[in-house]
Order: structure tokens, then C-alpha cells, then sequence
């Protein structure tokens, strides 16, 4: 039977293939670590009569990659929370900045979560697109998806609040 690092020195240019296919951009020793748990708990599951051990370490070393992307997400949106929260409450932002969040706010509330993240980092932070899927791990086609609904959300908005206006004269 093969030692661990024999079967790593093999297998290591899969970790690496794996981290280019899901983009990971940051914490590349991270990934690479959790690529070598998987490999190593692949091992330790892995059964000779239900194929061959390249596909299995494959998926394992994918799902390990995937569950923390899905942990460091998680953990990036609260720490933003926490961000929003805190420049939110303090005394200290510029009255232009307090300005723009209060004049902003009324069009966010009616935007999921992603929505508002897109809204926000566009319209305040001034982010593009592709800035945004990097702050949160996420594909530009899935900003791209948060931007369409919001965009959509938006014009609705926009018409009610006119019907509205144009109701009471103004």
C-alpha cells in the first residue's frame, strides 16, 4: 500500500486543477489544505470494488473545496453585516455619506439580500461587477442575476412611487 505522500505527490496536480475550475482567487494555502484533508479522508473511505480511486478523490476533493467556499461565504457576509452595521451606527460618517445611505435606503428595502448587496456596492461603493462576484466568491454571472432582479425591482418601484406622486399633484 502506497504512503499518504506518495498518493498526494500523484494527486496534487488534481488539487491544483480543482482550485483553477472553482476560481478560488484567495486563500490559496487554505484550499490547498482542505484539498489534501479530502484527499486524505477519500482515502480513508474509498472501497476497491466501487471503481476506480482517481474519480472518487475527484468528487471528495471537489465537495471538501466547495463546503469551504460555502463556510468562508458565510463568514464574509457576516463580517460585511457587521461592517454595514458598524458604519451604519457611526457618529463619525462624513454627512454626505449618511445623505446618500438615507436617500438610497427607501429603493434597497424592496431587494432580497444578494440584491442589496449588488445595489449597495454599486451605487455607494462604486464596485463593478466582477469586484462585487470576487468580494463575495461568487461567479459575474451570478452578480449579473442579483443586478437583473434588482434592476427589475427598481423600475417597479419607480413606477408605483410615481403613480403615487402624481396622485397627490406632485
Amino acid at each position: 500500500m502506497m504512503m499518504f505522500e506518495q498518493y498526494y505527490e500523484q494527486f496534487e496536480p488534481m488539487i491544483f486543477h480543482m482550485m483553477k475550475k472553482l476560481h478560488i482567487t484567495r486563500d490559496h494555502d487554505l484550499y490547498l489544505q482542505e484539498g489534501r484533508i479530502s484527499l486524505w479522508k477519500a482515502l480513508e473511505k474509498f472501497e476497491a470494488e466501487s471503481g476506480e480511486f482517481a474519480p472518487f478523490a475527484y468528487q471528495y476533493i471537489r465537495g471538501g473545496m466547495l463546503d469551504l467556499m460555502r463556510k468562508q461565504n458565510k463568514l464574509l457576509e457576516r463580517e460585511t453585516v457587521k461592517a454595514d452595521e458598524y458604519w451604519q451606527m457611526n457618529m463619525e460618517i462624513t454627512e454626505d455619506k449618511l445623505l446618500e445611505t438615507d436617500m438610497l435606503m427607501p429603493y434597497a428595502e424592496g431587494l432580497t439580500a444578494h440584491q442589496q448587496k449588488w445595489f449597495w456596492h454599486t451605487f455607494v461603493d462604486d464596485m463593478k461587477i466582477r469586484e462585487i462576484a470576487e468580494l463575495y466568491g461568487v461567479s459575474v454571472s451570478a452578480v449579473k442575476k442579483w443586478k437583473k432582479g434588482a434592476v427589475e425591482r427598481l423600475r417597479e418601484y419607480v413606477i408605483v412611487n410615481e403613480h403615487v406622486h402624481a396622485g397627490d399633484g406632485g
